[in-house]
Parts: structure tokens; sequence; C-alpha cells
């Protein structure tokens, strides 16, 4: 199923700069709207796993997590966009560039065919990741230039090196250019559409077109420790504990086009 998903990113800025030491807290809490208790099931699992995942901000830095309104409506009907998603909110403390508070829309048509494909959950840990700051505050962050398709945040960059093979010489973790407005400078890359392997794979012969954070949607879908050390790069402290995925599912491609940069009300979005 070829669906695009777009995120809309509003970020307002708001400055602050106090010095603190390193939180080991992070929480994320969601405000529902439109969906109901079993649809909101899925939103609290996604949500689970990032609490799980960072453990906390870096020093000097005053959050303890932040809140997503997570609401289901009509967009456009089924196989339209998906979604979207992005912070709605930011500050900056200690040099990091930082969500606050987010927003997340889910098409009430497309929530159910979701479900039934065992996709929902991964859709909704991919549009979280970008409220956090994955391809919407890189550039805040400096560890992107918006149109170079190289992200070269250390702590990413050296879990990359070492977790895929042959990339020990790399120089920058691969960002997507292709597939327009909301998918391009916001992802990882892989073949556009999503609709062949890039030839890069892990121990695990996982190839990186199922990663987790790349443009497309592909099934099954894994979350690498790469995609985990880039929210160091961007000002939280992680747990290094990637998700282990059954990879003897069928592949059931579903591509997912989201992203933004900083304040778009996207369908386009951002800027």
């Amino acid at each position: 199923m070829n669906k695009p998903f777009v995120r809309n990113l509003f970020a307002a800025a708001v400055f602050s700069s106090s010095a603190i030491s390193a939180q080991a807290t992070f929480t994320i809490s969601l405000n529902f709207s439109g969906l109901d208790a079993t649809q909101q099931s899925y939103f609290t699992a996604a949500k689970s796993f990032w609490e799980s995942t960072i453990s906390g901000y870096q020093a000097g830095i005053s959050l303890t997590g932040f809140t997503i309104n997570a609401n289901g409506l009509i967009i456009d009907g089924v196989g339209g966009i998906l979604g979207s998603a992005g912070p709605t909110s930011a500050t900056t403390q200690a040099g990091f560039f930082l969500t606050t508070a987010g927003a997340m829309d889910f098409d009430l048509a497309d929530i159910n065919a979701l479900i039934g494909a065992g996709s929902f959950t991964d859709v909704i840990k991919h549009e979280m990741a970008h409220v956090m700051g994955f391809g919407t505050l890189w550039t805040q962050n400096n560890v992107y230039v918006n149109g170079s398709g190289k992200f070269t945040g250390g702590a990413a960059l050296a879990q990359f090196k070492t977790e895929f093979l042959g990339q020990g010489a790399a120089t920058y973790v691969p960002v997507e250019l292709g597939g327009g407005g909301g998918t391009a400078n916001g992802h990882w890359n892989e073949v556009d559409g999503g609709g062949a392997n890039t030839g890069i794979v892990d121990a695990q012969g996982r190839d990186f077109r199922n990663e987790l954070m790349t443009g497309w949607l592909n099934a099954p879908t894994f979350t690498s420790k790469t995609t985990i050390a880039s929210f160091q790069d961007i000002g939280y402290n992680i747990s290094l504990v990637p998700e282990v995925n059954a990879f003897l599912m069928a592949l059931a491609a579903c591509p997912l086009v989201l992203m933004a940069a900083v304040r778009r009300r996207r369908q386009e979005k951002r800027a």
C-alpha cells in the first residue's frame, strides 16, 4: 500500500538557559481526542518503547519530557494521507534545540487497516521520533546541513560504522534526498519509494530499507542502534537496547511520507 504520511511541524522557539545536571527521566504524556480505547493502546505501546529507550536529557537540560496531543480525525479518506505529526513548540537549553510539545493527527479512515497489517505501532513510533526531533530538529542542532544527505552526529555515526557491515570507513549516516517534501532531508536513505534493498545490512542480515526511520515503511521493521544513538546527538541520554524483531514475517511495503523542518503547516509545511 502506498500511502503518504505527511507530518506537520510548527516549531515555536522558546529560549531558556538553565544549567542543571543531567536529567535521568524522560516521560511522554499523551492527550487523546477522537481515538477509542483500542486505538489509544497502540500509542501507549509506542510511548513505552521510547520511554525505555530514552533515559533522560544531557547535563544542563531541565526538561523531563513533553506532551503530545494525539488526534483521530478525518483527513482525506482511505489510502491518502495517513496523518501528520511534529513538534509544536521547542526550547533551547545547554546548546540543544529541544521539543517541549508536539501533535500527531491520524486519519481515522486508515487506522483499522494499519492495525490489521500489524503496522500501526511502528507508524506511531516513527512519528513520535519526529516529534522528539528526528529529522525535524537536525539542522537546529548542527548535525545535518539541509540538502547534503549527510547526518554527521558523532554518536549515530559511531554506531552506524560498527552496526552495519562494511561501513567502517563511513564519514556520515546517509540521509534521504528523494521522495519530495515531507520525505527528503528527514529520514535515513533508501531506494526511493522503499521498493528495493539498499545493500546496507546489519549482522542479522536486516537491510537498512526496513529500519524504522527511513521514509517508507517496510515490514517487518527494526529500530537500529544508529537511530537510537542519533537522539544522543540532539540532547537526549539513551539506553542502547535496540528492538529485537522477528524478521521471519513477509515483507509488506507500506510507503510512509513524513517529515519537515521547522514551522510549516505541512501538507508541505515547515521551513
